[in-house]
């Protein structure tokens, strides 16, 4: 005999039911309602692929449209280890061996690390592609990728900078124009069935990429080679372990050249010096020595404490806070003109200039001529000198900085002052990038004027002094045959750490301009340790004398002396 179910039980089955179709019922009623955006967003997820487009990396071009960086798509090569047989990778790895220029072993030993998916060659050359194309090799594909190119090789290295492997700017305008230059990466929405396959007539969406503007610079591209040449050659005579040179228009701040040594490869950057990266002519400081006496007599004209043919008795040797500070080598002059304080280069003239000025009018000037301050040049990490608060200034400061010792400065900053100079007593603000050309049009750069430090009669009084000081002074080996040159010599010791002069090493420099009369450009050439020692300015003016005879014959400017 069965016996029976007992009420009890089946009351607690029905209740069990009842409560389990009662939340499924909620559950589908939410997913109904509710939860229904969420549910179809997660399954129209599991059909779409969202991939990133990238945008185009803007081209850089030299002041007259000639290429100086690029993008060209390359392919790197990848491998599928597990489509490729174990008893085949040896051989494999033999034929890629030449062709990638990679030992065998190293691509053995990537294709058995286990990886699922690795790159074997980043950016090959077309020819390496097709030669590997044509092994047909299975579990073997290529990946296009963009390459940054530089058409004139390791020309203006440091203004332009470099791209990295992930397509970020590096230095230079790639870093300092990066977002700019990069653009907007796009976004592409594509439909694709269970087995990851695109649908030939599924939906697609795309936001398209905004590529990146062009830049065009204020960089001639032959004056820029002439600068390097120069450069070089002058590095290599004095076996200098580095210089700079700094070129620009004094007319409205437009750099034409930047040089700077050591250099690099961009092509080959993963080997560069550290130190070759940095771009000398912004970056770098030193005490620019008796180019600044341009500039101390500069600020006593304008404030009328002396004038060019006011006189003084040179002794050789001044005194001032104490301190004994003396001509070059010890010289005495005699009865001295302040012109003949720049063609002899005499510090105790400068120091007697600076004296009729006073502390405060003289730091006034150095700051009004931008010294120890930022030029504002669209580069990055610019130096920005050293100029000490006047509060800290002892007595002889006034003496020691009025022939450029005791102050810092970047040969940047050295150009733009002497370009005050040239063009009538406006500082600019020196540029690079002349104009960035997007989508929406052409923007060009316009010229910034600063400051007027002097006036126009001083300015037009120091060109004649300066002219002098080329015709008649140390300074001839600057001198053109044709054309009027104005510019100043600058010999300076180099602080140590202590805080006293490293022994018998020096900074040489020269700094002009021609022609003079009507200024086509500013240069300033910097040499860092000559071997030639106090005798570094002769190279110095010999590098600004065929980096001017280029220059002006590139820009066909007519001689303005007989």
């Amino acid at each position: 005999m069965t016996e029976g179910t007992s009420p009890t039980r089946l009351r607690v089955l029905f209740a069990l039911f009842a409560t389990a179709t009662l939340l499924l019922s909620l559950r589908v009623g939410y997913w109904q309602t509710i939860g229904r955006a969420a549910l179809l967003e997660g399954a129209t997820n599991q059909l779409h692929s969202d991939l990133a487009v990238e945008a185009q990396r803007g081209v850089i071009r030299d002041r007259n449209g000639r290429v100086l960086a690029t993008t060209v798509d390359l392919r790197s090569l990848y491998a599928i280890p597990n489509r490729i047989p174990k008893d085949d990778r040896a051989a494999v790895a033999a034929k890629l061996s030449p062709i990638l220029a990679t030992p065998a072993p190293a691509i053995l030993a990537a294709l058995n690390s286990g990886a699922e998916w690795l790159y074997l060659k980043r950016r090959l050359p077309e020819p390496a592609a097709r030669a590997v194309e044509a092994l047909a090799v299975p579990g073997l594909g290529f990946e296009p990728e963009p390459k940054r190119m530089y058409p004139n090789d390791a020309l203006a290295a440091q203004v332009l900078g470099f791209v990295n492997d992930d397509g970020l700017g590096q230095y230079g305008i790639e870093g300092a124009y990066d977002k700019v230059l990069r653009g907007v990466p796009g976004r592409l929405t594509v439909e694709r069935d269970p087995k990851d396959r695109e649908l030939a007539v599924g939906l697609r969406t795309a936001v398209p990429p905004r590529n990146g503007a062009d830049l065009v610079l204020t960089i001639d591209l032959e004056w820029q080679t002439a600068a390097e040449r120069v450069l070089r050659r002058a590095i290599e005579r004095e076996t200098a372990p580095g210089g700079s040179i700094v070129i620009v228009d004094p007319r409205d701040g437009a750099i034409r050249a930047l040089a700077s040594w050591p250099t690099f490869d961009p092509a080959r950057v993963s080997v560069a010096d550290p130190e070759a990266l940095r771009n000398r002519a912004v970056s770098w400081t030193f005490e620019p020595g008796s180019t600044m006496k341009a500039v101390t007599i500069a600020a006593g004209i304008d404030k009328h404490v002396v004038t060019p043919t006011t006189t003084y008795e040179d002794k050789g040797c001044t005194v001032i806070g104490g301190r004994r500070l003396c001509n070059a080598q010890g010289k005495s002059y005699g009865t001295t003109t302040v012109t003949q304080i720049l063609e002899r280069s005499a510090n105790a003239g400068a120091v007697f200039v600076a004296s009729k000025l006073g502390q405060d009018p003289m730091y006034q000037y150095l700051r009004a001529f931008g010294f120890g301050s930022a030029t504002g040049i669209d580069l990055a990490a610019e130096a920005v000198g050293s100029v000490r608060p006047l509060a800290e200034w002892y007595p002889v400061d006034l003496g020691t900085v009025a022939y450029g010792q005791g102050i810092a400065v970047t040969p940047l900053q050295l150009a733009m002052a002497y370009g005050a100079i040239a063009n009538g007593g406006t500082l600019y603000r020196p540029y690079v990038v002349a104009a960035t050309r997007d989508a929406d049009g052409e923007h060009r750069t316009a010229p910034v004027a600063v400051r007027s430090p002097i006036s126009p009669d001083t300015a037009d009084t120091l060109r004649t002094m300066l002219v002098s000081a080329v015709d008649r002074g140390i300074s001839q080996g600057a001198s053109l045959t044709g054309y009027s040159v104005a510019g100043k010599t600058g010999t300076a010791q180099i602080p140590s750490e202590d805080g006293r002069y490293v022994d018998d090493a020096y900074i040489s420099s020269f700094a002009g301009f021609a022609p003079a009369n009507d200024p086509r450009f500013v240069a300033v050439i910097v040499l860092e340790r000559p071997k030639s020692k106090l005798l570094g300015t002769l190279t110095a003016m010999s590098a600004f004398h065929d980096l001017a005879v280029d220059l002006l014959r590139n820009a066909r400017v007519q001689p303005d002396r007989p």
